[in-house]
């Protein structure tokens, strides 16, 4: 055997583990945070309700201000998200979610659910200046929880994409034609909760998975959007799903949502409502987990 060869044979051998182990790597080629998943042996109602997921919830984003967690049995992926901050749960009800999944376990947008949708609601009710501070800083309104309670009661459509036959806009009471739920609801202890459950079929190309199926890698992003500053001209909220009082079933368009008019918010870091203009994109990677 010439040396040629006896290198060639070495450089393939030394490669090869590298190639069947990337599924654990990220884009960089560096090793993903794997974190453990869960088996759903009892399915998730999708209904805004926390009491089906451990309490608290097992993974937190101190910069976004969520909590989260994943679970999957054989036919469905469950996702939820939870809030209890004031500034994120307007931030959700006003510029929206987005769920993204990547079933190579890479950060690709390939499945992503909107909801709820960007909308041009005026958010100006939600504030209130300071008592005797014309044009000063603006804080949250007294009556904060019951006006945020009415902008969920509206926040009732969601998008669909990368889900083929399944693209589009369609109502929360809607059933969609891959059979993707989600709900939305503020709780009791005032925790914005967001549930999904994602069926395997429209993942993975089949009803079910099976035994050899666990362990498989799978990333989901969770991203907020900030508000638009006031300061900033032309904004970057453009390409988030709005909420445009869509039919069933149309597609909501892509706007613009900038803040009220009159609340006079800082943008500093010191600010207490700075949150408001922080854009947040949480990528975590989860084992698909197989049970009896």
């Amino acid at each position: 055997m010439s040396k040629n060869v006896v290198s060639r044979y070495i450089l393939f051998a030394a490669i090869l583990p590298m190639a069947l182990s990337c599924g654990s790597l990220g884009k960089s080629g560096k090793k993903v945070n794997r974190m453990a998943g869960t088996w759903q042996a009892k399915p998730v109602v999708i209904d805004g309700d926390c009491t089906d997921w451990p309490s608290p919830y097992p993974n937190y984003d101190s910069k976004a201000m969520v909590a989260y967690a994943t679970s999957n049995d054989a036919t469905y992926l469950y996702v939820t998200v939870q809030s209890g901050d004031p500034l994120t749960q307007i931030k959700i009800l006003k510029q929206g979610l987005s769920l993204s999944i990547d079933t190579s376990g890479f950060k690709n947008t390939g499945f992503t659910i909107n909801f709820p949708l960007q909308n041009t609601d005026d958010l100006a009710e939600l504030f209130a200046q300071a008592e005797g501070q014309k044009g000063g800083p603006s804080r949250l309104s007294r009556q904060f929880d019951q006006k945020l309670k009415k902008s969920l009661e509206s926040a009732n459509q969601f998008s669909l994409e990368g889900f083929g036959d399944c693209n589009g806009g369609y109502m929360v009471s809607q059933t969609t034609p891959c059979g993707i739920k989600v709900s939305m609801n503020i709780d009791e202890y005032k925790q914005l909760v967001w549930e999904a459950a994602i069926p395997m079929s429209t993942l993975y190309g089949k009803t079910r998975i099976t035994a050899a199926d666990a362990g498989k890698l799978i990333s989901v992003c969770y991203t907020v959007k900030g508000f638009k500053s006031p300061s900033t001209k032309g904004g970057d909220n453009t390409g988030m799903p709005m909420n445009n009082n869509m039919g069933q079933g149309g597609m909501g368009q892509a706007g613009m949502n900038s803040m009220p008019r009159g609340a006079n918010v800082s943008t500093k870091s010191s600010s207490p409502l700075a949150h408001l203009y922080e854009t947040t994109k949480t990528w975590k990677f989860f084992s698909l987990m197989w049970g009896n």
